[in-house]
Parts: structure tokens; sequence; C-alpha cells
């Protein structure tokens, strides 16, 4: 039983992660409010996703919080995602589920820490202005787990919720370049 329970909340999990996407790329070619730039994305590869995640922020602190919080949130759910993925894995070698396994686990909880300190830092104001180098390692950590799949090809599934993932860190660093004071 608890294991469909887990399966279930991965699937919940990633069909969630997938609206989230679409419906930033349906919006925007819709809806003309959405086709606006926030100020916060100008740096952003997709623009439109960008401002539908910060849509409600009415300063950088607001709409770094809020990619920021995406961002945690949606690498939080990579463990028990991975955990159900890999039963499905289309492989009989035990080893390399277990190497692929451990690995993208490590990259994920690695970036969910680095994220977290992030999320400190800037609470604290960030002096050392260190926030964007960590987004990037953390952004980095992910690449690790992609790189876990080079002996057998990643779930569907998974990479979908992979590219996800990177696309939020990518939204993420992209805000936090348009941090007031490293315009100045």
């Amino acid at each position: 039983m608890a294991n469909r329970n887990g399966v279930a909340f991965s699937l919940v999990s990633l069909a969630l992660t997938f609206v989230l996407f679409a419906s930033s790329q349906i919006n925007a070619q819709v809806d003309p409010s959405i086709a606006k730039v926030s100020p916060y994305c100008v740096k952003a590869m997709d623009k439109p996703f960008c401002s539908e995640v910060v849509k409600v922020a009415d300063t950088w602190q607001e709409a770094i919080t809020e990619v920021l919080s995406e961002t945690i949130m949606q690498t939080k759910l990579a463990e028990p995602i991975m955990a159900s993925l890999l039963r499905a894995l289309s492989t009989s070698d035990a080893k390399l589920k277990d190497n692929i396994g451990t690995g993208c686990k490590k990259s994920y909880n690695d970036a969910l820490e680095t994220l977290k300190e992030v999320e400190e830092l800037l609470k604290t104001g960030d002096e050392t202005k260190s926030a964007n180098t960590k987004i990037s390692s953390a952004m980095s950590r992910l690449d690790d787990c992609e790189d876990e799949f080079k002996k057998v090809q990643m779930p569907i599934e998974f990479a979908t919720f992979y590219k996800g993932s990177k696309k939020l860190l990518s939204t993420c660093l992209a805000v936090e370049r348009t941090r007031p004071d490293l315009l100045n």
C-alpha cells in the first residue's frame, strides 16, 4: 500500500510540475498581461515562464523568494519521484540502478542544501554576494545526476522532472542577476 501511495505522490508531483510549465507557455501565448516581461525576468532564457513564476512579486526580494521557494519545493520532490522511477528502469543491472539512485539522490540533496544556504544568505542580505555562485553550484549538482544516466536512458518521466528542475534553477539564477545592488 505504501508503495502505491509513493507512486501516486510521484505521479501527482510530476503532473503538477508539467502543469506549471505548460501553463506558463499557454498563458504567454494567450494572455497579453503575461506577455509583459517582469523586470525581474529580463535576464531569463524563458521570460514568459519566469514572469509566470514571479507574477505576484512587487519587489526583487519577493521575486527571488518566490522563485527560490518553487525551486526548493521542486528539488524536495526528487527523492520520491526517483525511487518510483528506479523501480521501472529497464535494466537488469542492479548495481547500475543502485549507482543511479545513489548518485541522483546525492545530487538533489546537495542541490537542496545549497539552495537552503542561498535562502539564508538572502534573508541576511547576502553581503558577500555569493548567492549567484551557490545557485550555479546547485545547477551543476543536477548535471551530476544526469551524468549517472550515461549507460541507460533516463526515463521520460524523470527527464521531464529533471528539465523542470533545471528550468527553475535557471530562472532563479536569472532573477538573482537582477538584484538591485548588483546593478548599481
